[in-house]
């Protein structure tokens, strides 16, 4: 790849590629919930500079950008079990498919999956269960349908949280160093006003010589 800093901060084809293959060979330590989803992140981060470089993430961006490549994935499952197609131009959507379109323990149809994916976002919002689908075949489907839906809006809830917090911190970190900027630019004023005080007396000094 090309090393030069114009690069060092883009997401290539590649380099999504490469974030996509890593992440989910992690999703089993993001389901079992033993380790920290930061540590997680953060090995992510190690494994993708182990492999490239020259390109330095950080979490946040790196987060940022998987989450934009699940929500396109979301919208293609969507648009798919509405329209009835199957195919997609977009590379990387059987390697996500392997991963979430067969989270259930049972074989779930299209129409069904596009439900669990499309209902993903209404339940951050509601705390009630959301209602089976009318093509649902059993009440062991719709609970294990359910069950998938809860773990993976605590998933999300959880995901938030974090980035939430981080970005409080950054903030606060911004403020700071942004209040660190104005002081010292008041010193170097105050030193020019006294560097100007006392070359005026010595001009002074020397017209009255």
């Amino acid at each position: 790849m090309d090393g030069s800093p114009m690069n060092d901060k883009k997401w290539t084809h590649e380099r999504k590629k490469l974030l996509m293959s890593i992440r989910l060979r992690h999703e089993s330590d993001f389901t079992a919930k033993i380790k920290k989803r930061s540590t997680i992140w953060q090995t992510i981060r190690r494994e993708i500079q182990e492999v490239d470089n020259t390109f330095s993430p950080s979490v946040d961006e790196i987060t940022r950008c998987f989450t934009n490549m699940l929500g396109t994935y979301r919208r293609i499952k969507r648009r798919n079990g509405t329209s009835g197609e199957s195919a997609t131009n977009w590379d990387f959507f059987d390697e996500m498919d392997d991963v979430y379109g067969t989270r259930s323990s049972i074989s779930v149809p299209d129409n069904m999956l596009d439900y669990s994916l499309d209902q993903l976002t209404h339940d951050l919002s509601s705390n009630d269960t959301p209602s089976p689908s009318p093509s649902a075949p059993s009440s062991e489907f719709t609970q294990v349908v359910g069950t998938a839906q809860k773990r993976k809006r605590n998933e999300v809830i959880e995901f938030l949280a974090s980035e939430s917090e981080k970005q409080a911190k950054l903030l606060e970190a911004l403020v700071e160093s942004e209040k660190e900027k104005v002081n010292i630019e008041k010193e170097k004023v105050q030193e020019l006003r006294s560097i100007r005080n006392l070359y005026e007396k010595i001009l002074e000094r020397n017209l009255n010589t």
